[in-house]
């Protein structure tokens, strides 16, 4: 096998330099924009030639810039451990060719292992040819402004790529005019020289795998597996659910799940009991540790997750894995499944959450109602104490609510429809402005899908 390899990596980063610096124009005698064009300074012999007619009397056009490489020098300081390698496991969605889309299904599945790339210090010289001090200005200017003092420089949009970004910057002036004062009877172009240096690193080349005939590890003969294959009989029980359900799902095992802001997270016993009693305490468990135990194929979008409810029913999340983050499960909630709003003096649902610290309900409309976060008057029962115009009745008498209420505006008076400070019934309402649901359980408000769920209260349907 050839040993040979060029990925053309310094090339691309001197290509986006170029880039940079063919973005700038100046303006011309008539007052008209003109594109200052950028070359590679370092031109083939014959080329320079060709371009100069095989002749000496040729005088180079201007303004124009010339980029080239000033310096190469392996940086040392930024040099790590030259042993370590980064597996990364990547699972492509499967490509219809025929309909030339991708479908909400698994395909290939890949792992690719980064050999910890070489770093060096790059240095670039841009040459600015001009015709006149004007004309250098001009581009300097522009230049000045840009580089403050660095920019980002994006070589690859490759995401597992990890050397793709570095960062350029104007280091020195190399020197402001090419010209001797007094000139003399020559009349050179002037030529103003710019110097930037930017870090990067060199990648040795990646070793890719990808699965093939063996494609999940059903189980282990010489370890109990973690989790089990049961009817949702056999998960809850019949106290639950009656009658055996057929439907084949899988138990989590050893794992309780964290539901938090549309995300799910695997929590071992030890996390969850707050005592070490199973190996060692982890704060990231990857799901791939749960999907690949199992037989089934994960479908990003269709694959479920369903949690236990108090009343023997589930809410249903359709699941898809974090493309950065493997202990990351994202959820996207059935709102059919959810448990029913609670209807509240007429109503199940709220038109906001609010600060009433910071809001002005001036705006208001008859029958609009909102949970508060803090308390409204909450000192009315001092002498003389007169509160926050924005919060009075339209007979100017002060309206006294506390955090966690629900307040109501009939288009005169507000009043409280929900008291926190006395109903400690499980309550259910819906945000109608952002369509979340909220429940309120001992004492505070929460997302109603949002807690810890027991091992044997959630389960997958891949």
């Amino acid at each position: 096998m050839s040993e040979f390899f060029y990925d053309g990596q310094i090339k691309r980063v001197l290509t986006q330099f170029m880039r940079i610096m063919s973005s700038f124009s100046y303006k011309d005698a008539k007052g008209q924009l003109v594109r200052i064009p950028v070359r590679y300074g370092d031109m083939n012999r014959q080329v320079a030639s060709i371009m100069k007619k095989n002749s000496e009397n040729t005088i180079p056009s201007a303004p124009f810039i010339a980029c080239y490489i000033k310096d190469l020098k392996f940086d040392r300081p930024r040099l790590q451990d030259p042993t370590f390698v980064s597996k990364v496991n990547i699972r492509e969605r499967a490509f219809d060719a025929a309909g030339n889309e991708y479908m909400n299904t698994q395909g290939a599945n890949y792992t690719v292992e980064r050999i910890m790339p070489t770093p060096y210090t790059i240095t670039f010289a841009a040459d600015i040819w001009t015709t006149n001090t004007d004309q250098k200005l001009q581009i300097f200017e522009q230049l000045a402004v840009l580089f403050t003092p660095s920019l980002e420089l994006q070589t690859t949009d490759n995401y597992i790529d990890w050397t793709s970004l570095s960062v350029l910057e104007m280091s020195d002036q190399g020197s402001f005019s090419s010209r001797q004062i007094p000139q003399g009877t020559e009349q050179d172009i002037d030529i103003m020289n710019m110097i930037f240096t930017s870090p990067i690193w060199i990648t040795p080349p990646a070793k890719v795998k990808k699965l093939g005939i063996i494609t999940k590890i059903i189980s282990n003969i010489f370890v109990v597996p973690t989790g089990t294959v049961a009817s949702l009989e056999d998960v809850y029980g019949d106290a639950i659910f009656g009658e055996p359900d057929a439907t084949v799902v899988i138990t989590p095992g050893n794992f309780d799940l964290l539901v938090l802001d549309n995300t799910a997270k695997l929590v071992g016993p030890e996390v969850h009991d707050g005592i070490i009693n199973i190996g060692d305490v982890e704060n990231n468990i990857s799901w791939l540790r749960v999907l690949d135990l199992y037989p089934g194929q994960f479908r990003a979008g269709l694959s479920q997750l369903r949690l236990a409810k108090d009343d023997g029913s589930e809410i249903v999340a359709y699941i898809s894995l974090d493309p950065t983050d493997e202990s990351r499960m994202m959820l996207n909630f059935d709102n059919d499944t959810r448990p029913s709003d609670t209807v509240i003096a007429g109503r199940s649902t709220i038109d906001a959450i609010i600060n009433p610290e910071t809001f002005n309900p001036s705006t208001t409309v008859a029958g609009t109602r909102y949970l508060i976060l803090e308390n409204i008057n909450e000192f009315h029962d001092q002498p003389g104490y007169s509160g926050p115009v924005a919060w009075k009745n339209d007979d100017t008498s002060d309206f006294v609510a506390h955090a966690n209420d629900i307040i109501e505006w009939d288009g005169t008076a507000w009043s409280v429809v929900f008291n926190s400070a006395l109903i400690t019934d499980i309550t259910y309402i819906t945000n109608s402005y952002t369509n979340v649901q909220y429940k309120w359980d001992q004492g505070s408000w929460s997302k109603s899908f949002e807690g810890i769920y027991d091992k044997r209260l959630w389960r997958l349907i891949l």
